[in-house]
């Protein structure tokens, strides 16, 4: 009779063990809703945005600052011999700016601001190969800044990818006719300073004057530059990129959109005017 006592008793000690021994557990296992965290930040920059955007963009994922983003953006690092030759941060607002390829892009979280910036260069460039140096070098670009200075162009101008071609080939055709056409006279370029940088620059205490001077293209100012801006106005996309180094072949040199984003062509300003009137009368253009 002891002996069943003692057994009793040594089943039900080695129970209470059991029942221990589970409730640490549970005690040291995680909560995966509320103490796994991840690290990593999924973040998409669609085509034409501007480095003011992207910063912005950074500091609400929490991947780095937009102060700080936008610091390394003013520069020009070293390791891009190809990309960046002749890219100069002299009399722009970002010297980066064109070079901050739009795609969709995975960070630390709390990253430093210059490997931030270095994945959007080794991106740009793996996606330009040596036969886009060469295009543009035929196409009659320096370098790949004023490519990228034409394509941001194309790329704001036209949000179309279809359309892009045929907006570039406007531009290319007045780039090819200085004397006809000294300003290719892109308003976006205009607007780059006017509306998208003109808080920056001014809370900066940047050289307005200089800046809006270096940058627009329109002829209707007083205060403007000949050929393309001093360098790109947004982040372009690859088509628009393509774009620039393959302009549709046309007569035209004029172009305007409708509300509905119907784009038309005119080989002169005349024909450009009375269309441009005709639809302003009904309320069916945009500009």
């Amino acid at each position: 009779m002891n002996r069943m006592k003692r057994i009793l008793s040594l089943v039900l000690a080695l129970a209470l063990c059991a029942l221990c021994f589970t409730a640490c557990r549970k005690d040291k296992e995680p909560d995966p809703e509320t103490t796994t965290v991840s690290n990593t930040v999924t973040v998409t920059f669609p085509e034409g945005i501007t480095v003011l955007e992207i910063a912005e963009k950074l500091e609400k994922k929490g991947v780095c600052s937009a102060e700080s983003f936008e610091e390394v953006c003013k520069s020009v690092p070293e390791g891009y011999e190809d990309l960046l030759s002749d890219t100069s941060a002299d009399g722009r607002v970002f010297a980066l700016e064109g070079y901050l390829f739009p795609d969709t892009y995975e960070f630390y979280k709390d990253e430093p601001a210059e490997d931030v910036v270095k994945r959007f260069l080794d991106n740009l460039a793996s996606k330009l190969t040596d036969d886009m140096y060469d295009q543009a070098t035929a196409k009659g670009f320096l370098n790949m800044d004023q490519l990228l200075s034409f394509a941001s162009v194309i790329q704001a101008e036209a949000s179309d990818p279809k359309e892009m071609p045929g907006v570039a080939g406007v531009f290319y055709n007045r780039l090819l006719d200085p004397a006809g056409y000294p300003y290719i006279g892109s308003d976006v370029t205009r607007q780059y300073i006017d509306t998208k940088m003109k808080d920056y620059i001014e809370e900066q205490g940047l050289p307005y004057d200089t800046l809006f001077g270096n940058y627009n293209t329109n002829d209707a100012y007083t205060n403007k530059t000949s050929g393309l801006p001093i360098g790109p106005v947004c982040n372009p996309g690859l088509a628009a990129i393509k774009a620039a180094l393959d302009p549709e072949e046309s007569d035209y040199y004029y172009f305007f959109t409708d509300p509905d984003w119907n784009y038309y062509y005119f080989t002169n300003l005349s024909d450009f005017q009375t269309a441009w009137y005709n639809l302003q009368n009904t309320g069916s253009v945009k500009g």
